[in-house]
């Protein structure tokens, strides 16, 4: 509980959503399948050798009772190294391809999840501003209503004027609601995204020195 509780910063959750998105984990799956294969297809092209060998003993009794041991024994190497095979050639030549292409998919999906995963990121971050500020307008609207009704009862405002105060009241009860509501929302997203219940991501540290934008002309950009 302490762990889920805890705010853990940008990096820490893509490295949680790289350990669990099941898109990202599917390319990353292909990649080294693509890479298995390409080091199999590379194996046509290398030497082969076969090494192999053999032993017999012998044992004879002869007439006079005596024991006959002989022995034998043979080694053999073989080896071979195809100097042109078109067909292997082939084969190498689109493992390669495929690698390359499953490897290009992986850096696509990494950069989707990245995007993703910041996303979501700054969409809990910025939710929960909008909630700050839908309590804090509420808490003004209700002390413009309580003194709407103390000013009623004191015969200094109208009926009116409570229930237009009422009526922003509510208003801003409404809003505090859909506040809340869309930061449940993006906080699924971001659990969902990560593997994880009940993400609290790191706010804006302050004060913030940002650096200067490199280069300053808006044209070079």
């Amino acid at each position: 509980g302490a762990a889920n509780a805890s705010a853990e910063n940008l990096s820490q959750l893509y490295d949680a959503a790289r350990a669990y998105d099941a898109t990202y984990l599917s390319a990353r799956a292909l990649a080294d399948s693509a890479e298995y294969k390409a080091a199999q297809a590379d194996a046509l092209l290398r030497p082969s050798a076969r090494l192999s060998g053999s032993a017999t003993q012998n044992m004879t009794n002869t007439a006079l009772g005596n024991t006959v041991n002989g022995r034998t024994g043979t080694v053999g190497l073989q080896g071979s190294q195809s100097l042109f095979n078109r067909a292997n050639n082939a084969t190498v030549a689109q493992a390669q391809r495929a690698l390359d292409i499953s490897k290009a998919d992986l850096e696509t999906a990494e950069q989707d999840l990245m995007v993703r995963v910041a996303q979501a990121y700054f969409d809990v971050l910025a939710a929960q501003d909008a909630l700050s500020a839908a309590q804090a307008f509420k808490k003004a609207v209700a002390e413009q209503l309580a003194s709407a009704k103390r000013n009623v009862e004191v015969g200094t405002a109208t009926i009116t004027d409570s229930r237009e105060a009422q009526a922003r009241f509510d208003l801003a009860t409404a809003r505090e609601l859909v506040a809340d509501n869309d930061l449940r929302t993006k906080r699924t997203v971001l659990d969902q995204l990560v593997g994880r219940s009940g993400v609290s991501p790191n706010g804006l540290a302050l004060p913030v020195v940002l650096p200067q934008v490199q280069p300053a002309d808006m044209d070079a950009w």
